[in-house]
């Protein structure tokens, strides 16, 4: 963080732009992950080879690098390997083991990934910072959070949903001829009419009016074929994730690296939607054991390497999502590990069946001199369609024309069809990060970091979730309008899509990171001190004030990313979990309950440990500042647990341990209530979290043997352990 530096508290105007130099850059290790380093720089401090095994990529790279930084620079001296594979089965370790690439033909990609690093730190810690505190002047509380990619992105999801609201529906007329044929054919003419006197000129010049019939100008029947969906990429299968069972991105993301981990996928954070021989002959030999799998009885012979799938031209560093040659027993993963992996199964076999096959048919029909069209196919072979069985709306409407001959004079009938335009659609996440998506067509990040985007977005609450469609809030539309719609480059997409195809250039040597660091510098000297003039008018900060601050009756409300924040008359805070039960607060929930003391109604969709489903009345406990479940029956009050700060720790009693964790920090740890037969309370874990350990001996604890003894309790604050003290 910048307190590391020997420079001014960037949280001040004085302190900014924080600009340190990127050869000096300081790097430490996260809090609860010291020991394991140490182990890890033990191990390359004291080795003769080192053989760099981390993910073969951008990421990987950067990761091995930074660890090296911490490590003696006599380090640097020892020959470095690089082990590259795509997948964690037995076979492929081997292989890549027995085929070691020296160090150097990789680094590129670390030159580029810590490029996006620094670049990304540095864009992070200079526009946080000066945007919280112009706002702060604005009377709006909290940190606002920007960054290289994430900004220019709430930018999509904001001019998306304005082109919504802005949208104005507007008539048009198109033209149609309905065949008076068994069956009937709709013929379509191809333009859209916008002016009413266009559209008139048009229907009186062909005399539209009175016609009855048409004559056929052109038939061309054509057999054409339709090979099976490409393999999935990373965004290819976050998008039908998305789009097939509503998950979010980043739980797509989570489960395919769990199938890698298991040894089941190959390689999840890909952008290739090829594969090579190597792992096509793999496919090939398993072919029969994946049939098998998935109880299929076709012929799949089309076992020959085909472009659309393999080209070992095309794959540079990592291939599709593919099964591994170790299939799993499907009773053993969960109900969505079992639908990621079937769908890259099935997506995969596929390519070994024939092609669908059918006959394309376009007829040209002729209604006084003005030209309609019909096309209709017909399934000749349903190939790799009939293989497995497809969701409805994944199926093509076949339409079937019955014999035209040109020449033909065919009774019909000319109608004038009024239509209306449609607004954009809003963005969900697949159609946002997915394959083809806007991320993507932007180029903005990289496959591999644009669900975590769209998690940061919605976590510091500039976007939100609705019916799997991703929508701005107040605060989005905030930091849209002083960024990109202040004309200032920090929120345009445009922008970070050229630092994002200079970065690619860097791995591949035609660029630097020297060139690109020192754009970036320039780009924040000139920004940050533009802003420090800037006087930061917006019309949407009452909206946020409005929007995330309610005041009910004694109790002022403060809608935070996971919790409502409130305030009482004395000045007092304390937080209402928004997760309660399984069951999402709403705001208007928590209005209630703290204007009533309990819900009108009983709230649906509340689950028991056991996770079965029950209704309750929630009711709020102005002494303990709790929200409990109440039944009307029993009378029954079960306590929601609130979170109390204890010096630089944020502490959650639950049932059987206190979850613990430092404030700022992600990652929590744990206290079991009961250390060797003893129950601890919440007073000795202020005491252990305030002052390291406690003053007295504490009594009552019981050894393994079974012997009762004393001991001063102490608190590790890096293995994050409470020890005992003799």
């Amino acid at each position: 963080m910048p307190e590391a530096y020997d420079v001014k508290n960037t949280w001040t105007y004085d302190g900014l732009p924080f600009l340190p130099d990127a050869k000096t850059m300081k790097y430490e290790v996260s809090d609860g992950k010291q020991k394991q380093f140490k182990v890890v720089k033990e191990a390359i401090e004291g080795a003769s080879t080192v053989v760099v095994a981390t993910d073969p990529d951008r990421e990987g790279e950067n990761i091995f690098y930074n660890i090296m930084k911490l490590c003696k620079s006599s380090t640097y001296q020892k020959p470095m390997k690089r082990l590259w594979i795509n997948s964690l089965t037995d076979k492929e370790i081997i292989r890549g083991f027995s085929n070691l690439r020296d160090a150097k033909e990789t680094i590129g990609y670390f030159y580029e990934a810590n490029s996006r690093q620094i670049g990304d730190y540095l864009v992070g810690m200079n526009a946080s910072p000066m945007y919280t505190l112009k706002l702060k002047e604005k009377g709006l509380t909290g940190v606002y959070s920007l960054g290289r990619v994430q900004t220019p992105v709430n930018t999509l999801i904001v001019e998306n949903d304005l082109a919504i609201k802005n949208f104005k529906p507007e008539n048009y007329k198109v033209i149609e001829c309905e065949t008076e044929t068994t069956p009937k054919v709709v013929f379509k003419n191809k333009t859209e009419y916008f002016d009413d006197n266009e559209f008139q000129e048009v229907w009186e010049k062909h005399r539209l009016e009175e016609a009855k019939s048409g004559q056929i100008k052109n038939v061309e029947v054509s057999e054409k074929q339709q090979q099976s969906p490409k393999l999935f990429s990373l965004g290819g299968l976050q998008r039908y994730a998305n789009s097939r069972w509503k998950y979010p991105t980043k739980k797509t993301d989570g489960l395919i690296q769990e199938l890698y981990q298991k040894g089941y996928l190959s390689y999840p954070r890909t952008d290739s939607e090829l594969i090579t021989t190597n792992e096509h002959a793999y496919l090939v030999a398993n072919l029969e054991a994946y049939k098998s799998f998935l109880n299929i009885t076709q012929e799949l012979p089309n076992t020959a390497p085909n472009k659309r799938y393999v080209d070992d031209n095309k794959v540079l560093e990592h291939y599709a999502l593919i099964p591994t040659e170790k299939i799993p027993n499907l009773e053993s993963l969960s109900a969505d590990e079992k639908n990621i992996y079937l769908a890259v199964m099935e997506r995969t076999i596929l390519m070994f069946a024939k092609p669908y096959v059918y006959e394309n048919t376009k007829v040209e029909l002729d209604v006084n001199g003005l030209a309609f069209h019909a096309i209709g196919n017909v399934p000749k072979e349903m190939g790799w369609k009939s293989v497995l069985s497809f969701d409805e709306d994944e199926k093509e409407e076949e339409a079937k024309l019955p014999p035209f001959e040109v020449g033909e004079v065919v009774p019909s009938m000319v109608k004038k069809i009024v239509k209306v335009t449609k607004p954009p659609k809003q963005l969900t996440e697949g159609t946002l990060v997915g394959k083809g998506g806007l991320m993507d067509k932007l180029n903005l990040g990289t496959p591999a970091t644009r669900s975590s985007v769209i998690e940061t977005l919605l976590n510091r609450g500039y976007a939100k979730i609705e019916k799997n469609k991703i929508v701005p809030t107040a605060k989005g539309y905030l930091l849209w309008d002083l960024t990109k719609n202040k004309n200032l480059l920090i929120g345009d997409p445009e922008m970070t899509a050229k630092w994002e195809e200079y970065l690619s250039k860097i791995s591949k040597g035609e660029g630097t990171q020297e060139s690109f660091l020192n754009n970036i510098y320039k780009f924040l000297d000139s920004m940050i001190n533009q802003l420090k003039e800037m006087d930061f008018e917006s019309q949407y900060i009452r909206e946020q004030v409005e929007a995330t601050t309610k005041r009910v009756g004694d109790y002022t409300i403060n809608e935070k990313a996971k919790v409502f924040e409130v305030t009482d008359a004395e000045s007092h805070q304390f937080v209402i979990f928004k997760e309660f039960s399984g069951k999402k607060l709403t705001l208007k929930l928590v209005e209630e309950l703290l204007a009533n003391g309990k819900t009108k109604n009983p709230v649906k969709g509340l689950k028991s440990k056991s996770g079965k489903t029950y209704e309750a009345h929630l009711v709020f406990d102005r002494d303990s500042k709790k929200v409990k479940v109440h039944f009307e029956n029993s009378g029954t009050d079960r306590p929601q647990a609130t979170v109390k700060t204890v010096g630089d720790y944020e502490v959650l009693e639950k049932a059987k341990v206190f979850e613990v964790k430092k404030s700022g920090a992600d990652e929590s740890f744990i206290f079991f209530k009961s250390i060797s037969g003893k129950e601890i309370d919440q007073k000795i874990v202020d005491e252990l979290l305030l002052t390291g350990q406690t003053t007295d001996k504490v009594t009552g604890f019981t050894s393994k043997a079974g012997k009762k003894f004393d001991a001063t309790l102490k608190f590790n604050s890096n293995s994050k352990k409470i020890e005992f003290v003799f």
